[in-house]
Formats: C-alpha cells, structure tokens, sequence
C-alpha cells in the first residue's frame, strides 16, 4: 500500500512539474510575440512617419515563420501586404517580401 501512495505521489509532482513548464514555455513565447509586433511598429513609424491605420500584425508562436504585416500607407493610402523575418533575440528585423495595392 505504501508503494502505491508513494508512486501517486511521484505522478502528481510529475504532472504539477509539466504544468509549470509548459506555463512557462507559453509565457516566453507570448513575450516574444508582444517584442515582435513592438519592433514592428517602431520600423513602420520610423518608415512612414507614424502608425498607419488600421494595422493588422500576425505574429505566430515559432520564430521560423515569418511575420505578416497589412496596413494602408497613412499619406498615400495604398494597401501594403510586408513579410518580415527576425533573426534571432534582438531586433535584427529583415524584409522578405512586400506588396502594393491600389484600392
């Protein structure tokens, strides 16, 4: 019976031990995903002057998947369509791809 209680025991601190992990992984990667969309609008106020608007910034989880950025120009109001890419914990911001669309 002791052999029982002790392995439950061993199991919960196991579980509550994964929980406070995967707690942790998602927090880092909800910080870094915060970072991101930050240097992203420090790049776009330093190329246009300000924030355009309306701004749609879609960040994934994993830094190997590029960032996508659809926002209208503030002066011009022609649509961009950006990929960018970050290469690493500082703000190495890369442009892969842009697009423009008149409306």
């Amino acid at each position: 019976m002791l052999n029982n209680v002790e392995i439950l025991i061993g199991m919960a601190a196991l579980g509550f031990t994964a929980l406070v992990v995967f707690s942790l992984y998602k927090l880092r990667q909800k910080k870094r995903v915060r970072r991101v969309e930050g240097w992203v609008k420090d790049y776009l106020v330093f190329r246009y002057g300000e924030l355009p608007n309306p701004l749609s910034i879609n960040c994934s989880n994993d830094a190997l998947w590029p960032v996508l950025v659809a926002f209208e120009a503030p002066l011009t109001r022609i649509r961009h369509s950006l990929q960018l890419t970050f290469g690493g914990v500082y703000s190495t911001l890369k442009l892969l791809s842009e697009k423009e669309e008149n409306r």
